[in-house]
């Protein structure tokens, strides 16, 4: 039987990012933290915490605090199903997300869940197509992202599909690609690019010149307003989600570089498959946003 006293110190010290803030957040001294967590090592007979900074989990560590997390899901329904639903108390919900969608329609599309629920969003964000390691690894219950490869015991939805656009000022397209978008010339100027796990850059590329490799100065930005905010600044010319933009495309303050060439990014809500109704609603929370003016899934 796992004592979930120690199972709570465990996730405390991984969730808040250390063993000082774990015993504020759980009311008890380091000390204690420290001996529940040594106990619960010594029981299970396994390391479950990398004392780094800041700690961090290992294999089993994470699947116990998965396994933490599912439990408190399941009673957060039991409660509510039963009437013993304390008022003053939150659920917390770890989902992992994409910059863009966090900066653009998240929060408009979880609008009434939030309002309507006692949620607390806990999110981690990541590059879309790396949000699903946070959902294998057990750290999220869900994720936003461009995996769709369905994961073992989780469930997929399909969200949208977002189109990225290569755009700039008109003032700095006549100063590095005056005679156009040639090899030349992208070989020279400075490009933005969210870190180095984006990959909407690299496939404009492969599209506009197949089978090159290309080197060109890159100005990393690894912050979706801050990343936009240097285009209009003209430091750089970069990938750019229409739906982030459409004032300054219609005014055109930044304009549509290769208007023929599209990144295309499907979306997919990914959680766990534990049966309730508060990550049903959630789910449903998102896919309904896009119903009205989503792409049908290829």
């Amino acid at each position: 039987m796992l004592d979930y006293k120690f199972l709570e110190a465990l996730t405390a010290v991984i969730e808040e990012g250390g063993f000082d803030k774990a015993s504020i957040k759980l009311n008890l001294t380091q000390s204690a933290i420290s001996q529940r967590i040594k106990n619960f090592e010594e029981q299970l007979g396994q390391v479950l915490i990398v004392r780094s900074v800041p700690p961090e989990p290992t294999d089993a560590g994470r699947k116990l605090i998965k396994h933490l997390r599912q439990v408190r899901l399941l009673e957060h329904e039991l409660t509510e199903d039963t009437d013993l639903v304390d008022p003053n108390n939150f659920t917390v919900l770890p989902l992992g997300v994409n910059a863009d969608s966090l900066a653009t329609w998240l929060f408009d599309a979880l609008d009434g869940f939030l309002k309507e629920n006692r949620v607390l969003l806990d999110l981690y964000v990541d590059d879309e197509n790396q949000t699903q390691e946070l959902l294998k690894r057990g750290e999220v219950v869900g994720c936003i992202g461009t995996d769709s490869t369905p994961l073992k015991s989780s469930r997929r939805q399909y969200l949208t599909t977002l189109d990225y656009i290569c755009v700039c000022t008109p003032a700095f397209r006549d100063k590095w690609f005056k005679d156009g978008f040639t090899l030349k010339n992208v070989t020279k100027a400075p490009a933005a690019v969210f870190n180095r796990k984006d990959e909407a850059q690299g496939k404009m590329l492969e599209m506009a010149f197949p089978e090159v490799k290309i080197t060109h100065p890159i100005f990393y930005i690894p912050s979706s307003e801050p990343f936009v905010d240097a285009i209009r600044r003209e430091y750089a010319y970069g990938m750019v989600g229409e739906f982030q933009i459409p004032d300054e495309l219609d005014s055109g303050k930044l304009i549509d570089l290769l208007p023929e060439m599209r990144v295309s990014v499907p979306m997919y809500w990914q959680s766990w498959s534990v049966d309730t109704p508060l990550l049903k609603e959630l789910g449903n929370a998102l896919s309904n946003h896009f119903k009205k003016y989503s792409k049908p899934d290829e």
